[in-house]
């Protein structure tokens, strides 16, 4: 039994301790694709890194993550007018914050300054679905929902 025991017994957790953003954890590792992940608050915060840490420069981006996401408040809020307008749905809102929360965000990249990352919203009304918001610098590129 020894022999198993040690064949599949569960590895410890790599984790980094971060002063701003919390303890990440190596959720995922496989290949050269490391991800970390946090919960910070209500979000759900992933950074790709090395098998031993997360890039510091994600790391950086996450703890600017207010201004970054305040740098996009009237974009983000026309990208759902639009895709609500083009779908036919009620567009009962001023402002993406108000019947929109952040629950989620991935960085994917940052290559010279610009983030390339994405936002998952859960809508506060039924049917509660999440979207997701693909970013690449100030620049929404993307838009997918999640039902």
């Amino acid at each position: 039994m020894g022999f198993f025991s040690n064949l599949f017994k569960a590895k410890p957790k790599k984790v980094f301790v971060t002063s701003q953003l919390g303890t990440f954890t190596l959720a995922y590792s496989k290949g050269q694709k490391h991800l970390w992940t946090t919960h910070y608050n209500e979000l759900l915060l992933t950074v790709r890194g090395s098998e031993e840490a997360p890039f510091e420069d994600q790391i950086v981006f996450l703890s600017n993550l207010p201004a970054e996401v305040e740098k996009l408040r009237r974009s983000i809020t026309k990208r759902f007018t639009k895709e609500f307008s083009e779908a036919g749905m009620s567009i009962d809102f001023a402002d993406w914050s108000s019947r929109f929360k952040m629950v989620a965000i991935e960085v994917m990249l940052l290559f010279e300054g610009e983030g390339y990352w994405n936002i998952t919203f859960e809508d506060l009304q039924e049917p509660y679905t999440h979207f997701t918001l693909y970013i690449e610098g100030e620049k929404l590129t993307d838009f997918s929902i999640d039902t």
